[in-house]
C-alpha cells in the first residue's frame, strides 16, 4: 500500500472533481490518499509520501496564486528524487500543467513518473473520470 499525497486547489470545482476521482481510484486500488489545499500543506506529510501529485487550474494563462504559494512552501521540503506527477484543469489554455511539471522536475529535482494531464473544465463527472482513469492507471503501474 502506497501513501499518496495530493496538493491542489480549485477555482470553480473542476480540479476538485479531478482530485475526487483520483482519490476514489487510488483508494479503490488499496492505497492511502491524503489531500491538502495550499494553506493546509504539511511538509512532513509531503516528504513522507510515496508519490506526490500537484494540481491546479489555469487562470489567465497562469497557475492560480494559492498554488504558487504552495510551491514556495514546498521548496523548503526535501523532495529530491521523490516520485510524482502533475495535473491541471483549464477552460481555455492549460499553462498551469507546464508550470507545475517544470517546478517539480527542475526546482525540486523530483522523479516525474508519468506525463501530467490537463482536464478541460466540465461539470460532468463521467467525462472527468474518462480522462483521469488512464492517468491513475499509469501511476498505479509505477507503485
Amino acid at each position: 500500500m502506497a501513501n499518496i499525497v495530493i496538493v491542489f486547489d480549485s477555482l470553480r470545482g473542476n480540479t476538485k472533481r479531478v482530485v475526487d476521482c483520483m482519490n476514489e481510484l487510488f483508494t479503490g486500488a488499496g492505497h492511502e490518499v491524503k489531500m491538502f489545499k495550499p494553506k493546509e500543506v504539511e511538509t512532513a506529510a509531503v516528504e513522507a509520501a510515496d508519490f506526490l501529485l500537484l494540481g491546479g487550474p489555469t487562470y489567465h494563462k497562469k497557475l492560480i496564486n494559492t498554488m504558487e504559494q504552495a510551491l514556495f512552501k514546498l521548496e523548503k521540503a526535501n523532495l529530491e528524487g521523490k516520485p510524482g506527477a502533475a495535473f491541471a484543469s483549464f477552460g481555455w489554455s492549460g499553462e498551469s500543467l507546464g508550470i507545475l511539471e517544470d517546478t517539480m522536475k527542475n526546482l525540486y529535482a523530483m522523479d516525474l513518473k508519468v506525463d501530467g494531464i490537463k482536464v478541460k473544465q466540465t461539470p460532468v463527472a463521467a467525462k472527468v473520470k474518462k480522462e483521469v482513469e488512464p492517468f491513475v492507471e499509469k501511476i498505479l503501474a509505477t507503485l
